[in-house]
């Protein structure tokens, strides 16, 4: 039976965000830590498979991406991105709090490890649909997302740059913190979110998303 009260929602999550000099290329961040985001896969209650590491500058938002225990069998479609195997990320420039439904300074992009390029083969961001979105955003430049994977026999890893491009409404400056969300998409094991248990309607209330603070 699905928990009536959302037991990640009785906390009040503010997650770090670090900033570095460097974002790109990945061989060069210089990241430690402070810049992973913890896990709290055994308050929303679904399986640990994902570890999440974040730092920004006013260029953007880096991300890396770490999938463990789910195989190297991937099912990534740039024409059905709110399906692909990757990871999913939710993220709103204009934080309010009070909103139940997305703006247009709320989106929602997946980042997956393959399906790009002429072979299919290289890894990809996309722009996925947030349902009930109130207005939609401007649309995703094709350059706006530096990505790198890499496939391993257990799973993968994303390294991407959100440049600001890819944020409508970035101002770091103005607005040191991000509403955020990630999850883990899966054909076989389906969508395991970070912050909130599978039944809540995190894919499309911005009020269930967790805050990113940009230090």
């Amino acid at each position: 039976m699905s928990p009536l009260v959302n037991p990640a929602s009785l906390f009040s999550f503010r997650l770090s965000c670090p900033r570095r000099k460097t974002l790109w290329p990945p061989a060069a961040w210089d990241l430690d830590i402070s810049c992973r985001l913890p896990s709290l896969a055994a308050v929303a209650g679904v399986p640990d498979l994902l570890e999440l590491w974040v730092a920004w500058n006013e260029d953007g938002l880096a991300v890396r991406a770490i999938a463990r225990g789910i195989g190297s069998s991937l099912w990534c479609q740039p024409t059905r991105p709110e399906d692909s195997d990757g990871v999913h990320l939710w993220i709103a420039t204009h934080p309010t709090g009070e909103s139940h439904r997305a703006g247009r300074y709320c989106r929602r992009l997946a980042l997956l490890p393959t399906g790009g390029g002429l072979r299919a083969d290289k890894p990809l961001a996309v722009a996925a649909v947030i349902p009930r979105t109130s207005e939609i955003p401007a649309p995703l430049p094709e350059t706006a997302i530096l990505i790198e994977s890499t496939i391993n026999p257990d799973g993968w890893q994303i390294d991407a740059l959100l440049t600001a491009a890819a944020m409508p409404g970035w101002d770091p400056l103005e607005l040191p913190c991000l509403g955020f969300f990630a999850a883990l998409v899966d054909r076989r094991l389906g969508q395991i979110p970070s912050y909130a248990p599978p039944e809540f309607p995190w894919t499309s209330d911005p009020t269930t998303w967790a805050e990113l603070k940009l230090l």
